[in-house]
């Protein structure tokens, strides 16, 4: 059941009204009225910076200047503001170093996807967006190359962790995960993925990166996801994720104002993947907070989804977690999103990977090729045995 507008938290309302890359009059008049309730700006700048909308949010308000926000209020959001920006041209930069570094000299097919790729293509002021990693797909079989190198030159594994630079533990690393975490020297995560699908075949990578575009952002040529691609991409991402985020929610509103982006095109893309109900979703959502009364939309796809997203804004991390427990599948997050074969294939996968080796295991004892079947028999024995040491710790 969606929340009454009215028992939202007086700062979430703003945050949600302020949530778009550009207000319209009736906008700035809600917004205006929002700010008189509220008395903790200091509250305002720690959830949008939570939100990871801090300099949208403070872009809007240095044009609206409400009354009740003092210039020291406002001197301390440019402030947090000026650290967030400093952080994501450190991102940028090292995007910038992972491309002239690594995959140009290799010649390593790739895409860049969210992220500071996605605030440089669909941004204008791509400061706006905060940045935390980066997103880079690239074919595993070129994957070895790429790992090889950066850890040569002082990335190191997060994910797994303790990842060696051999041959035969890149292979079965790649083998087991389908992302594998990097931190460059700088401390700047880099999440490497060698698949965007998780149980079912939704994004074919041999497709994307046949149809990948290149953009430039401070004469540096990326090779990013088309459009359409991208935009149904982020719809089932963040419906996963329950939209938990604002600046996801930003996303949304500034991939549509692009002019490269065509709703046709991307229901093309959204039907083709099966993905039309969770594009419709996600639309009805954006829409609903878009309007001067929160809209409540009853049925499915929209009233869950929306009742989903507030309920995560509200409770966090937390509350998440706890909707996760009910994902129907690891790929989707309501029923509405399935059918009977993502159901069967996920109990598959649910069984599967009670077995599935992972790195550890291989760490713990590195069998050749020829005799890593036997991780299947070990892999549990591994965990049975972590399961019993973790209860019989002191507390």
């Amino acid at each position: 059941m969606v929340p009454d507008p009215a028992a939202l938290d007086p700062v979430l309302r703003l945050l949600l009204r302020l949530s778009r890359l550009e207000l319209s009059a009736s906008h700035r008049q809600e917004a205006l009225a929002l700010c008189q309730g509220i008395d903790d700006w200091s509250e305002v700048t720690r959830q949008a910076e939570q939100q990871l909308i801090l300099p949208l949010v403070y872009r809007h308000l240095r044009h609206l200047n409400p009354p009740s926000l003092s210039s020291e209020e406002a001197a301390h959001m440019r402030c947090q503001c000026l650290t967030i920006l400093q952080e994501n041209l450190l991102i940028a930069a090292a995007q910038q170093r992972l491309v002239s570094d690594f995959l140009e000299p290799q010649k390593i097919p790739h895409l860049f996807f969210k992220g500071p790729s996605l605030a440089a293509r669909y941004y204008a002021e791509p400061a706006m967006r905060c940045c935390r990693d980066i997103d880079l797909l690239v074919p595993r079989k070129h994957c070895h190359k790429l790992l090889e190198a950066a850890l040569q030159r002082g990335y190191q594994a997060s994910d797994p962790a303790h990842l060696a630079r051999d041959r035969a533990s890149l292979d079965f690393a790649l083998r087991t995960q389908a992302v594998i975490t990097l931190v460059d020297p700088r401390g700047i995560k880099v999440e490497v993925h060698t698949s965007l699908n998780k149980t079912i075949h939704l994004f074919s990578n041999a497709a994307l990166l046949k149809e990948r575009e290149l953009i430039e952002t401070e004469g540096c040529p990326l090779w990013v996801m088309p459009t359409a691609d991208l935009f149904v991409y982020i719809c089932l991402h963040h419906t996963r994720h329950y939209w938990s985020r604002l600046h996801w929610l930003v996303d949304l509103d500034a991939m549509q104002r692009h002019p490269d982006f065509s709703l046709a095109a991307a229901y093309a893309c959204a039907e083709q993947r099966g993905l039309r109900a969770t594009m419709d979703a996600s639309l009805e959502m954006y829409d609903s907070f878009a309007a001067p009364i929160l809209v409540h939309p009853d049925e499915e796809p929209g009233g869950p989804l929306l009742a989903a997203c507030l309920a995560t804004l509200q409770g966090g991390h937390e509350s998440e977690l706890a909707l996760r427990r009910h994902r129907p599948t690891p790929e989707f997050a309501f029923s509405w999103q399935t059918t009977a074969f993502h159901l069967a294939a996920s109990r598959l996968l649910r069984w599967s990977n009670r077995l599935r080796p992972r790195y550890q295991d291989y760490e713990a004892w590195p069998l050749p090729r020829r005799w890593q079947w036997l991780y299947y028999f070990l892999s549990p024995l591994r965990a049975l045995r972590d399961r019993v040491t973790s209860a019989a710790a002191p507390r």
